[in-house]
């Protein structure tokens, strides 16, 4: 997962999760943990995200990222995905 700051660099952490957007969830609380990934993180960012076995890639907007964390939960498994404090 990645994805590009204000000056054009590129930042990358890897993730496990069972749906894109629990991966898009613990890519952004990691890159909240430090300083050059929080920059990133603005209402425009666009986390690139590549699922390996079969690889797919998926482009992500965080504001997608936040109105599902906002949405109401289809099963108790996604609400305590959406409730994880690592998010």
């Amino acid at each position: 997962m990645s994805i590009s700051d204000l000056d054009k660099v590129t930042h990358s952490v890897e993730v496990q999760a069972e749906t894109l957007f629990e991966a898009a969830a613990a890519a952004v609380a990691a890159f909240r943990q430090h300083s050059w990934g929080a920059s990133a993180l603005t209402p425009a960012a666009v986390l690139r995200i590549e699922v390996q076995a079969p690889t797919v890639l998926h482009m992500v907007p965080l504001t997608a990222l936040e109105r599902w964390q906002r949405s109401p939960s289809t099963s108790p498994k996604e609400l305590l995905a959406k409730r994880n404090p690592n998010f």
